[in-house]
């Protein structure tokens, strides 16, 4: 089994237009609602895969009852903790003239003490029958920057960790197995620019060399790049239609979960995740993925060892 936790749910709303005009009236071609955000993506895809999973977060207000629905609907097992706080809702645009997308994000709402201990206790529940766990989002207001680091401390299984900043820094110190930071995220961990290809695998290794084992850096349709203390490994993205990109990134890592729990190695299972992320981005909605579309772009992914 595979568990996916995280405290940043989002309701998602996706609206597609022919062509944005800032500051005029934009009418819509379509809108679409969905259950989303990090853990819930990765959740959903991971189900679409084929593994057994448990999506651990809590969500709050009229949304809830949304996310609940669409996660039911979809047969994605779940444990959503009430939270106080509405759970938030976020818009992506797509301006179909363009190919352009657009991101309207709002924070994740604030947790109490008393509503991160409850989800902590729900995982500590679950944990000991996971093969594999994904813990990803950014934390909310009011749960401890330490909250993933306490979480890997009481984890014996592999960790796939999304996380950045100082939620980043602190879970290092208990050796998570592969972190996924995107650049920006690489360059705001360790505080200075990474402008080259050298420097940026400079920066995963020195990740490496302080707790992660593997570090994933995605470069959208140009690259990925993964590294340990010793490899690194440069990966060709296959070629997908873009419809939407949200939930790529969340779908790389389901995709690279996945690819673990079924034994694979840690370069082939970032294949089966890039897969999944190229599938994600021929869909209109996050996540919603096809285990035989994804073997189809599997096939098509490059990779080349440089160390």
């Amino acid at each position: 089994m595979i568990i996916a936790a995280g405290l940043s749910p989002a309701w998602q709303q996706i609206l597609e237009v022919d062509s944005l005009q800032v500051g005029e009236v934009n009418r819509c071609q379509s809108a679409h609602w969905s259950a989303s955000g990090k853990v819930v993506n990765t959740g959903i895809a991971i189900c679409h895969l084929g593994i057994p999973c448990e999506t651990i977060f809590s969500a709050g207000g009229y949304t809830r009852d949304l996310i609940e629905a669409d996660l039911t609907q979809l047969k994605v097992p779940c444990r959503i903790l009430n939270q106080q706080n509405p759970t938030r809702i976020c818009t992506t645009v797509l301006d179909r003239s363009t190919g352009q997308t657009t991101e309207l994000v709002e924070n994740a709402t604030s947790v109490s003490a008393a509503e991160v201990d409850m989800f902590v206790d729900e995982y500590r529940k679950h944990v000991s029958a996971a093969d594999v766990v994904v813990l990803t989002g950014s934390l909310p207001a009011g749960a401890p920057a330490t909250l993933y680091q306490d979480l890997l401390s009481e984890t014996d299984c592999p960790v796939i960790l999304d996380a950045r900043g100082p939620e980043l820094e602190a879970a290092l110190t208990q050796s998570p197995f592969l972190v996924k930071p995107n650049l920006e995220e690489l360059e705001q961990t360790l505080a200075r620019s990474l402008s080259s290809t050298e420097q940026m695998i400079k920066g995963m290794q020195e990740i490496n060399q302080r707790g992660a084992t593997w570090v994933v850096i995605s470069q959208g349709k140009d690259a990925l790049w993964a590294s340990s203390e010793q490899q690194v490994y440069r990966f060709t993205p296959a070629k997908a239609n873009v419809v939407n990109p949200i939930g790529c990134g969340d779908s790389l890592a389901a995709g690279i979960a996945c690819g673990i729990h079924e034994g694979r190695s840690v370069p082939d299972a970032i294949r089966w995740g890039m897969a999944s992320a190229a599938d994600n981005l021929t869909q209109l909605l996050p996540a919603r993925l096809s285990k035989t579309s994804v073997q189809t772009f599997y096939e098509q992914i490059e990779m080349e060892q440089l160390v």
